[in-house]
């Protein structure tokens, strides 16, 4: 008995010595040996992925990339097959370059065992679901949209003035909710014909809530596929209670989904909203280029990157007026001068103003929604949007904000404003780029015309939060009163 104890802890010894000795002669070849071992970065993020991943768990990949382009430079070797840019060039000849294809290990097994949609690692699938969904975000649809987003924003006013009523005078609301609130509302009535309710209720549809849970997921599920076959393993760690809200927000998006197309095919909607516009797609081309299953996975990716990517612009436009007093007021007197009343401001008027898009893109400068890029591949290389925007190689003053910089005369003429790409580049740019910036020029300036604005507490940088694909967003409580102007 003791001698077959004997054997099977040597046997045991011997398996964990040569386990041990492959690690350490691997992190020594990636260190050592390795093609990418001349590139400037910490060895110990050189050395295993193990680095990389516990920032991206940590929800401070954002910062740790930041501060090792400041020490390092321009291009950083972040792990032991992967490097990170934040020169302009980078964005051309990274995004631009149709010989580089996408990075596929974020997806991993998601791809081949689900639909897919309009982010599919495979280009053909990409183009051909990219296009059937084109016709949503054109210029006559936003136009079609446009009195629906007004009402939702117009709707939003009503309630802080109804807040303001009650409160004599003043009113406190925290500007991240009720952001989440807009955008959910909107990105349900454009993929499901339907609106959350969230604006009207005053309070998040269970699906807001979910959101910050479900990048976490698609983090978690990013890290776990770099370590094959381990992630076979490994994505039974995900947390319960994460499982448990995407599972709940597939079974919900399907619901919907089913209850929109069936409207779709028996004639009752045929609008230019995403369902509209794919199915339009279908019928001009006379086949079924995009299956109703394709539409679903459309439908369930939509909701969320056609929402928190767009409120999260918006908290970040927000805090950093909040921060500065002088924008702030530059943003009064041209929206205030621009307009007699509230019923001026529409999505037609509001594109005339020329500060109100510097702020929105100096807000989206200090703190990007897209705040970590998916790689592409040759070996791993992205343009990560944070350090690339937040960089002194890039912007003077880089953690100022100053609109002035996007505008003809700016005080920064040597800004490379090349390196400001928030909705990326090349054929894998964002489709929505068009609608998100008339929800948020429609927004701010309603907010701005109607209701002066003080923070009720202090507000911190915008970057100091944690991010997991989606920024875990603080909330930015607000005082409110109205204009008297």
């Amino acid at each position: 008995m003791f001698q077959l104890l004997g054997q099977l802890f040597g046997h045991a010894l011997m398996l964990f010595t040569g386990i041990a000795l492959i690690v350490i002669l691997k992190v020594l070849y990636n260190i050592y040996l390795h093609p990418l071992r001349y590139y400037p970065g910490p060895k110990l993020w050189a050395a295993t992925r193990l680095t990389w991943t516990h920032a991206m768990q940590s929800g401070t990949y954002h910062r740790k990339l930041h501060e090792l382009h400041t020490k390092y430079g321009p291009v950083v070797r972040i792990a032991p097959d992967e490097l990170s840019y934040i020169n302009p060039e980078a964005w051309k000849d990274i995004y631009g370059n149709r010989n580089i294809p996408k990075n596929a290990v974020w997806a991993g097994q998601e791809e081949q065992n689900h639909p897919i949609s309009i982010v599919s690692t495979n280009e053909e699938t990409h183009l051909r679901n990219r296009r059937a969904l084109t016709g949503a975000f054109t210029e006559h649809a936003i136009s079609e949209h446009a009195s629906v987003l007004e009402d939702l924003v117009g709707l939003m006013i009503t309630r802080f003035k109804e807040q303001e009523a009650s409160g004599q005078g003043k009113a406190v609301v925290d500007l991240v909710d009720w952001t989440n609130f807009l955008t959910f509302d909107v990105s349900g009535l454009l993929s499901y014909g339907e609106s959350f309710s969230s604006v009207d209720n005053g309070r998040a549809h269970p699906w807001v809530e979910i959101s910050c849970s479900f990048g976490k997921g698609i983090a978690l599920m990013a890290s776990i596929n770099f370590f094959s076959p381990l992630n076979k393993v490994l994505k039974y760690a995900m947390p319960k209670a994460v499982m448990e809200k995407m599972e709940y927000h597939k079974q919900i998006a399907h619901e919907k989904f089913l209850q929109r197309f069936d409207a779709e095919e028996s004639g009752g909607k045929g609008k230019q909203d995403y369902v509209g516009s794919i199915v339009a797609y279908n019928k001009d081309k006379g086949e079924v280029k995009i299956p109703k299953e394709e539409i679903e996975a459309n439908m369930t990716l939509l909701i969320f990157a056609g929402s928190e990517t767009t409120s999260t612009a918006l908290a970040a436009i927000l805090t950093q007026l909040l921060q500065t007093p002088a924008a702030l007021k530059k943003l009064e007197d041209e929206v205030r001068g621009a307009f007699e009343s509230e019923e001026d401001i529409h999505i037609a008027s509001v594109s005339k103003l020329p500060y109100v898009d510097a702020v929105i893109q100096e807000g989206i400068r200090m703190g990007p929604p897209a705040s970590i890029a998916l790689p592409r591949v040759t070996t791993f290389i992205s343009v990560n949007q944070y350090p690339a925007f937040r960089s002194p190689m890039n912007f003077t003053q880089p953690d100022s904000f100053v609109p002035e910089r996007f505008l003809p005369g700016s005080p920064f003429p040597s800004d490379r404003l090349d390196a400001f790409e928030p909705f990326l580049m090349g054929r894998h740019k964002c489709i929505g780029q068009k609608l998100a910036m008339t929800i948020m020029r429609l927004t701010l300036a309603r907010l701005i015309f109607v209701f002066d604005m003080e923070a009720a507490e202090t507000v911190p940088d915008f970057g100091e939060q944690n991010t997991y694909i989606f920024w875990e967003k603080k909330p930015l409580k607000v005082k409110l009163k109205a204009s008297a102007a």
